[in-house]
């Protein structure tokens, strides 16, 4: 992996994190458009505890996912949409391991000193975060136009996301009368 341009830049990693982003927004956004409909204050209640506990687990499955997708295939939706891979420097995929680390203390470390070790990809030959050198773990380039796939990739989930958000200002909208006479 002596080629540089094989290394993936700052912006396609950040373009591939936001539609990871937005997708899982949009999952866990929907069951809220549901809520936001619900006129009667029992069925709200019953529905936002059932909501917290969706969150909470699809929240939980999102970081196992990613974990078992990096480890699987090299890298999370986002990145795979894009044509970039993570891998140890040699070229192997990680382990789930490799993948948990990277996740979770690595991600710690590049986050520390106001996100300064994700910036250390503009100083680093081979683009590494501080989590990519702890692990010794490159992204690289599979695809030469990845981030113009990425970039209709994430201008469409946009679009969704906007959607979703507009049926959940709708039906508080709608409701507004069944809110406003709500006291807590």
């Amino acid at each position: 992996m002596n080629e540089k341009a094989l290394y993936a830049s700052f912006y396609e990693r950040l373009l591939s994190r936001l539609i990871d982003s937005l997708i899982y927004s949009m999952i866990l956004l929907m069951p809220f458009v549901n809520i936001s409909m619900i006129n009667v204050f029992t069925i709200l209640l019953d529905n936002i505890s059932n909501y917290i506990l969706y969150f909470l687990s699809v929240a939980s499955l999102i970081f196992f996912f990613e974990i078992f997708m990096i480890s699987k295939f090299g890298g999370t939706l986002g990145k795979l949409l894009m044509g970039l891979r993570i891998q140890h420097e040699e070229g192997k995929y990680l382990s789930l391991k490799d993948a948990f680390i990277r996740l979770t203390l690595g991600r710690a470390v590049s986050g520390l000193f106001f996100g300064l070790g994700y910036l250390w990809i503009f100083r680093n030959g081979k683009h590494q975060a501080w989590h990519d050198i702890v692990n010794e773990t490159v992204v690289v380039r599979k695809l030469s136009h990845g981030w113009l796939i990425g970039l209709v990739i994430l201008i469409s989930f946009i679009f969704i996301d906007i959607g979703i958000f507009t049926g959940i200002i709708s039906g508080f909208i709608y409701n507004l009368p069944f809110y406003q006479e709500l006291k807590f």
